[in-house]
């Protein structure tokens, strides 16, 4: 069935909409809760990056390196990749609009609210100040826009990337469930997301999570990339200065969980190479 991505403004009822989707869809979904618990395996490793995108909000100042970046990047993707690859999930929040961008079988969704309406809601929802809401609020878009931003350098407003926009101002929860209920039907009978496709999202999933695998035990100085074949098997590209370090990285990859196969093809250069990330 049809991958759904639920991006929403905080106050709009869309963590809501997607819960009621969910439940009365049969779908799984995939929010903060569920992606918490799937990135326990990465605790540990990546702590402040795991905080980070708990609350989806970007790193400070001191934090944006552009290794980070990368790291962020690929916890991210490696657990929506996962998701995807589940058959009937709704994928709340986390970019995945953007990480799985382009794709017919996805139906990227956004709920939106006017901020007065926003903010009066989560006053009444959160028993609290109409004030203190407002600030709240503020605050909230301010932060999941910059997480976007600094994730995937794009707007989170960017209507180019939404298939199906609602406005809560007007559209009951009850109707937003319907619409979308609706046109997820539409897309799945056009596009639907066979076996195949679930398995190239566990592809893409395994490579992300052997790229983050590097990253921790090999340091900034490789310059390799990880990339799908076919079912278990993936691909090594890009330089390295010694055969020892090249050998070292295979066996690493080899470690990750769902590889089964890899292709070296990494290159033994002594010539100076910017490392991948």
């Amino acid at each position: 069935m049809t991958v759904i991505t639920v991006s929403r403004q905080v106050g709009s009822h869309g963590g809501k909409i997607a819960a009621r989707l969910a439940e009365e869809s049969g779908y799984q979904l995939y929010g903060k809760e569920r992606f918490h618990h799937e990135a326990e395996g990465f605790h540990g490793h990546f702590t402040k990056e795991l905080a980070s995108l708990a609350d989806e909000s970007p790193p400070n100042l001191f934090e944006k390196l552009f290794h980070n970046h990368c790291v962020y990047g690929n916890i991210i993707a490696a657990m929506v990749y996962e998701a995807a690859s589940v058959d009937r999930v709704v994928i709340l929040g986390r970019g995945g609009q953007f990480i799985l961008e382009g794709l017919s079988c996805v139906l990227n969704v956004r709920i939106v609210s006017p901020l007065e309406d926003r903010i009066r809601n989560y006053a009444e929802f959160k028993g609290v100040d109409i004030g203190v809401a407002g600030d709240i609020i503020k605050v909230s878009d301010r932060e999941r826009s910059a997480f976007i931003k600094y994730l995937h350098n794009r707007h989170i407003t960017d209507s180019n990337v939404y298939d199906l926009t609602l406005n809560t101002r007007v559209v009951s929860s009850d109707m937003a469930v319907k619409l979308i209920q609706g046109v997820a039907e539409e897309v799945n009978a056009l596009h639907p997301v066979t076996p195949d496709i679930r398995r190239e999202f566990r592809q893409m999933a395994i490579c992300k999570r052997a790229e983050l695998m590097l990253m921790m035990e090999v340091g900034e100085s490789n310059a390799v990339k990880v990339s799908p074949c076919e079912t278990g098997k993936v691909m090594l590209t890009g330089y390295l200065p010694t055969e020892g370090e090249k050998i070292s990285v295979e066996n690493i990859v080899r470690r990750v969980e769902g590889v089964h196969q890899v292709d070296n093809r990494i290159v033994v250069s002594q010539f100076p190479v910017r490392p991948w990330y």
